[in-house]
This record gives structure tokens, sequence and C-alpha cells, in this order.
């Protein structure tokens, strides 16, 4: 039957390119987790995906399985299955392009009284219609100049983790050939390739997972024909950013990245400040596992009652607190409760990002008069607001996450929703939205 399917998705894709609906048939993703304690009261938690293809849930199964039987025999003793913990997580995240493409990445991470002390991926690119494994020399040919692109990418950004340190500089030339970039570990998503880097290659005792991302504006005219047609997602599709405040929340948070796991989603995290260093964990998760991670100033305070003094002060202390936790300063912040304008009177230097669809979730309404909010007032390139610290986040992302696939759109981070229109974001700016460069603020329905 799935063969059936995927003959009728080839056929259909011959006819001319119109945009997209609801999700492709070929892209439709079922989510499943189990979880199993050890007798040394260790838990491994096996996610699953089933797509349209066997083969592709064979493939990708095989990998998970592996990571499982190597590494769970490795878990150290837990205490309990909270602070004191010891498990491995094995989830298997997926991301769409086009009206074909799909990318994957299995990732085994085992951490022990809540620390990430080693992770492994592995990634896989496919035509969703035929199996066909997609590599990076599919989307480049060899005398491409995009293999230069992403070569000085990897250059730049592998540099920009952890300010203070130098990478291992004999590894990062190593990796830097066109041979070394088209065998790493790659995915695409709605506006971007991302290259996947354990950070223990360049930065020995660090475990997060570095991302090298290219937006597409930048590649796509030295891509391939066939890989053109499957990053050409604004003629497919509406694009809009779905966003999350205050955050992070032990419980909440967690759910919350588990939602957008199930949804195949990435979103933004506007973290706190103050709640870094206790909940780091949770921090290094949401960059981990794709997410883009930024400011909401150090605490929930009303800044016009700050000196401007005080906000100039904030912004390395937000840095560092998220230097320590992911390797990464912040490229834009979204203050407390709106409140821009102290902010741009301070000249804190950070982008200022708002919201143009409200869900009001922070009242604690239930997921379908959220979801009744989104409806009625989404429209493309929009900036969606959401809190992960209320108790029915988790849910109403999903809702939220998967109407919105259904409705033609494709969920896009902060980055890659300026730069599908060339907007580059200048510190001590206002944005509200993005859509055919327009940022500036939307009336509600």
């Amino acid at each position: 039957m799935k063969r059936l399917l995927a003959l009728a998705l080839t056929l259909l894709l011959l006819l001319p390119a119109i945009p997209a609906g609801a999700i492709e048939d070929c892209h439709r993703v079922e989510v499943t987790k189990r979880d199993t304690t050890q007798e040394n009261k260790s838990i491994i938690r096996r996610w699953k995906v089933d797509t349209v293809l066997d083969s592709v849930d064979e493939e990708l199964g095989v990998i998970a399985d592996e990571y499982v039987e190597r590494l769970g025999p490795t878990l150290q003793k837990a205490k309990n299955n909270t602070s004191q913990n010891s498990r491995l997580d094995v989830v298997t995240r997926y991301s769409r392009t086009g009206l074909t493409w799909m990318s994957f990445l299995v990732q085994a991470r085992v951490t022990y009284h809540r620390d990430l002390i080693g992770q492994e991926i592995q990634s896989r690119t496919f035509d969703m219609t035929t199996g066909e494994r997609i590599w990076l020399t599919d989307i480049f040919d060899a005398e491409s100049e995009g293999w230069a692109i992403l070569e000085q990418a990897v250059r730049e950004q592998a540099a920009a983790y952890w300010p203070e340190m130098e990478p291992d500089q004999a590894a990062l030339e190593e990796m830097c050939t066109q041979m070394a970039i088209s065998e790493m570990d790659f995915t695409l998503h709605g506006m971007s390739l991302v290259l996947h880097i354990p950070a223990e290659k360049l930065y020995p005792g660090k475990t997060t997972l570095m991302e090298i991302t290219v937006m597409y504006p930048e590649i796509r005219p030295y891509m391939t024909e066939r890989a053109q047609v499957e990053t050409d997602n604004l003629a497919y599709y509406k694009t809009c950013a779905l966003t999350f405040d205050d955050g992070p929340s032990r419980t909440n948070t967690s759910l919350t990245l588990n939602a957008l796991t199930e949804a195949g989603a990435r979103a933004t995290f506007f973290v706190l400040g103050n709640r870094i260093g206790e909940y780091d964990d949770l921090v290094q998760r949401e960059h981990d596992e794709g997410h883009a991670v930024a400011s909401h100033n150090w605490n929930h305070n009303n800044v016009s009652k700050s000196k401007a003094s005080t906000l100039r002060a904030m912004v390395a202390k937000c840095d560092n607190a998220l230097i320590d936790a992911i390797g990464l300063p912040t490229r834009y912040n979204r203050v407390p409760y709106g409140l821009y304008n102290q902010m741009i009177d301070a000249k804190t230097g950070w982008p200022l990002i708002q919201w143009s669809v409200d869900t009001y979730d922070w009242r604690g309404l239930p997921t379908s008069t959220v979801l009744k909010r989104v409806k009625n007032n989404i429209s493309d390139g929009d900036i969606i607001l959401c809190h992960d610290i209320k108790d029915n986040t988790p849910k109403s992302a999903k809702a939220i996450a998967d109407y919105l696939a259904e409705e033609g759109y494709m969920l896009l981070t902060i980055d890659e929703l300026f730069a599908k229109d060339g907007v580059e974001l200048k510190g001590d700016k206002v944005y509200y939205r993005c859509v055919d460069g327009d940022t500036s603020i939307k009336k509600e329905k």
C-alpha cells in the first residue's frame, strides 16, 4: 500500500507546481515513544517515527536500536528519576522541505543527574516518494560555489561558539575540505541547511551539538536544479514563527519540547537569564534539538523602572549565562511586556523581537481557546507568542503546529523568518513580523 501511495505522489509531482494547502501525504509522520526502566533504575526513552515509507522507517530504526543496544548498558545507576537521574534518550527528529524531501536526525543523548555527558547523531535525508537517500553531493555539484560558502560558514560559526576559547585548529582544518563537508551530518529545514557537528570534535570537554546554519537565499543559486525545486518553500507554503517566553520551566518546557518533536516543528525560545543557571540542561536541550534560543532579559521586571546603565550591563550578564549553557550569546531579545522603548533609549544593542499573534496562553486558557485565537488571527509572516512555563502550553503547542501544517504553513525560527526576505536584524530596532520584508506592527482581528 505504501508503495502505491508513493507512486501516486510521484505522478502528482509531474503536474505544474502550485502553492501547497494541507501537508503533503509523503511528509506525514507519526511519532511515538516508549520508556524502559533498567535494573539500576536508569531509563531509556526510545522515540519511533512512522513515515509513508517502510524502507525509511527501517533504516532509521536500525540506527536508533544500535544506540539503545550499545549505550543502554553503559548507563550509571540512578537514585531517582528527577535530579539524580540516569537516562538515555534516543530521539528521531524530522523536518520537511519542498514537496517530497524530508530530513531526519537520530540523536542519542546520555544524561546523568540531568547533566549531558555525551551525545551521538546520525542524519538522513530522503526523497519520500521513492526512498532515495539525498546526499550533499545531490544538492551541490562538484564545481558548485556552494561548497565554498559551506566551508566559510563552518569556519566562522564554529569559531563563534565559546568566544573565550579557540577551537582545535587542526581538527577545524580537517573538516573544512570539500570531501569532509560532503560527509557531514546535515538536515534541511524550512529556510535553512544545517550542518551538525558535535562540539567535542573542536572543543574537548564540551557536549553541545553545534549547528552550522546557512540560509537558503544565500545558497540556492548554487544548488542543483533538483535541490532548488525542493528548497523553494516560499513557492509552496506560507510561513510563520512559533515563539515561547518566560522559561525554562522544569516540567512544562520539557513537555513543550516533546510536543515540538512530535510535530516536527522548530521554535524560538526567549529565556530569562536568571533561570538559565538552574535549568541549563533544558536550555542546552532547546539548542541541541534545533530550536533558536534568545534572551528575554535577565528577569521579568518592568524595564521602565530600570536605569539605562542597568539595562546595558544586563546584556553581558545574559550573554554570559547563555554561553555557559550552549556556547553562544544571544542574537536578539524580547523585552518582558513588550516594553521596548526603554531598551532602545538605553542603547542595549539588541534587535528587539515583538509578536503579531498573541495566544494569551499565559492566562491559562484551554487549548481550544488558544487554537481559536491562532485560527482567527494568523496570516503569512506572523510571529506567534506563547509561554512554555504554563501548564496548557505543551498541548497547545502541538495543536498549533499541527493546525498550521494542515493550513499550508511552514514553521520557521526567528532567524529563518527574517532571512527568507533578506531582512538583517539590527540593534535597537523593533520587529513584529516579516512578510515580503514588512516587519511593522499588525492589527489583530
